[in-house]
């Protein structure tokens, strides 16, 4: 099976979308498959990309025979390395001067020729020019527009060139707001695309301006909010579908060794004339219909897609209540299957944390897989399978975060805008669940911490007094006997006076360690303050009594500490119901009943 790789700065939305579907078209006419590369971070809210972002990690190298890249979706440095592999690189709208490839752009020139000449049509002379002259197929357009007039003999006048900030809507009105400041020097504009025409109309008629009248406006792209704007925008139409597939076909030659030399493919583009250059409106009456059906089912699809949203940002937000990892929450989405990868420290490789399958509902685990193995061979065989799908990847990433990848099994969303495409919100929704379960995690270990800190000694991690008699009372509960050593350390204080409290810290440590050893899973010992410690007994039996393991912990701890010897006296208690202050003062008794006779260790006679 052929997989065809894709870099694209978005993987969805009416540009980036529309390449995708005619990749995936030409994909599944030649029996091939498709993975599509976000290379932004989830949620970026950077739309014009002026530098070309700089892959971290070969995504999908072990599976695709070769890329298309949209735009300047990777850097130069990128594709040589995926050419040094031997994979062939072809990019759309977009040239790299230093990579010697194949491209594909839309025909600028034929349309933006058309929409130049047909407002000379209408008598205008003063034609102005609106766009983000940052990218090249502006570029290209800016240059055919100065062309157009000089061949019609107007010699283009450079304050009618209004340079636009980005290709969106805003950069539109952003120029609008320059001609308006210019008076309006112009009676015609060619916008760079249909969203700068879209805010170039917006503004003018809030200024009141009349429209054509006053200013006659054509774009670039064929949006389908292009017929209802007011007026309805004139446009040239970019065969987005079309340059998709040319460019797979372009890429499947150069793989399978039939394509020629690295050439320019364009395709060609067409101007679609409504009321906004000044031409008459159309009154077809099919049309309308079909225009006003068509507005009712983007309203309905708009009202279930925020609907749905609404439950997955939920699902992820609770991510307390049930793992985001599991993707569970995909079964909310229209995605056939997902699979989440996520970083293991230090490796060059993805655990797949989650794996989701609408055709089953507890899906096998996947094993680990490198970064150039994902996504899962399981989830390109899951979208060969479906007809019309594609496997795109996401980095789970936002800013300084990032937790590796998502990958979904999905068809293109052509309707979302850009950057804001499902699987985006999914990712940088995802990232803010994983990120708010890692502080869950931090907080719990602090709270862990201040719990053990609370109730253990610093000094030798034993239980303190408090926790002691807790557990003290728990096991008298439990029944049916229980013992307590109260243990004593002879001749301490001369060490401490000799050695100093360093050494004296040492034996205390040393005399704790002894006592865990000793016990095994026989007892807890304590550490009650000082140079005294407790010992809790309650697996007493005939071969465990608590006067076999007083002996047993006091030779263990006459052993000599280095060249120093301590020694100790342990007084015992046992009862079978006591309350465990008292238990614990009838063995402090004993013990020093011990240490006056010198006997070592001395049983309380209080039961």
């Amino acid at each position: 099976m052929t997989v065809l790789g894709v870099l694209s700065p978005f993987l969805g939305g009416w540009y980036f979308g529309g390449v995708l579907e005619g990749i995936a078209g030409a994909a599944a006419d030649a029996a091939a498959t498709v993975v599509a590369v976000q290379t932004l971070d989830a949620g970026t809210e950077q739309l014009e990309l002026t530098e070309p972002p700089h892959p971290p990690h070969p995504l999908a190298w072990d599976h695709a025979a070769g890329f298309v890249v949209i735009v300047n979706a990777a850097s130069a440095k990128y594709l040589r390395e995926l050419q040094a592999t031997g994979r062939p690189v072809v990019v759309v709208s977009h040239e790299f001067a230093d990579v010697d490839c194949p491209t594909v752009f839309p025909d600028n020139r034929v349309g933006v020729r058309a929409a130049v000449e047909h407002l000379i049509g209408h008598g205008h002379r003063r034609i102005a020019f609106a766009g983000f002259l940052g990218a090249l197929d502006q570029l290209e357009r800016y240059d055919t527009y100065q062309r157009t007039l000089r061949d019609h003999g107007i010699e283009p006048d450079p304050d009618l060139v209004f340079e636009a900030a980005d290709n969106q809507e805003a950069g539109g009105a952003g120029a609008a707001r320059a001609m308006l400041a210019a008076g309006l020097p112009s009676t015609a504009v060619v916008a760079g695309t249909d969203l700068n025409a879209i805010g170039i109309l917006r503004v003018l008629t809030g200024a009141g301006c009349r429209l054509p009248g006053d200013q006659a406006v054509i774009g670039f792209d064929d949006l389908s909010d292009a017929s209802f704007t007011d007026p309805p925008l004139t446009t040239v139409r970019q065969p987005l579908f079309q340059v998709g597939v040319t460019a797979a076909r372009v890429l499947l030659a150069a793989i399978d060794g039939t394509g020629g030399s690295p050439e320019r493919h364009e395709v060609a583009t067409e101007l679609v004339v409504r009321e906004s250059c000044g031409c008459p409106p159309a009154l077809d009456e099919a049309a309308l219909r079909a225009g006003a059906k068509s507005q009712y089912r983007e309203r309905i699809r708009l009202q279930h897609s925020l609907s749905n949203q609404y439950d997955i940002s939920l699902d992820l937000l609770r991510s307390h209540e049930e793992d985001p990892r599991s993707l569970n929450w995909l079964r909310r989405t229209s995605a056939r299957a997902g699979c989440l990868g996520l970083w293991t420290p230090g490796e060059p490789q993805l655990e797949t944390a989650g794996h989701f399958d609408r055709s089953a509902p507890a899906p096998a685990p996947l094993p680990p897989v490198t970064v150039s193995g994902f996504p899962p061979a399981a989830l390109l065989a899951t979208a060969r399978a479906e007809p019309g799908t594609l496997t795109f990847v996401v980095p789970v990433r936002v800013g300084a975060r990032d937790w590796g990848l998502l990958a979904t099994v999905d068809r293109v969303d052509l309707k979302s805008a850009t950057g804001r495409e499902a699987i985006n919100q999914w990712a940088a929704l995802l990232t803010g669940a994983l990120d708010y379960q890692a502080v869950l995690h931090t907080l719990r270990e602090q709270e862990e911490q201040l719990r053990a800190s609370a109730l253990h000694d610093h000094l030798t991690g034993l239980p303190n007094r408090t926790y002691f008699l807790q557990l003290l009372a728990e096991a008298i509960g439990r029944g049916p006997r229980v013992a307590v050593l109260f243990v004593d350390l002879d001749g301490f204080k001369q060490i401490n006076d000799t050695y100093g409290h360093a050494v004296g810290d040492q034996v205390l440590v040393e005399v704790a360690d002894r006592l865990r050893a000793e016990l095994g899973g026989r007892g807890t010992a304590g550490r009650f303050g000082g140079d005294e410690f407790l010992v809790l007994l309650d697996a007493l039996d005939d071969h465990h009594t608590a006067e076999a393991i007083a002996r047993q912990l006091l030779a263990t701890l006459c052993r000599p500490h280095g060249e120093l010897v301590v020694s100790a006296s342990i007084g015992v208690a046992v009862a079978s119901d006591a309350d465990p202050d008292v238990l614990v003062r009838a063995a402090d008794t004993a013990m020093y009943r011990a240490k006056s006779r010198h006997t070592g260790w001395f049983l309380s006679a209080e039961k």
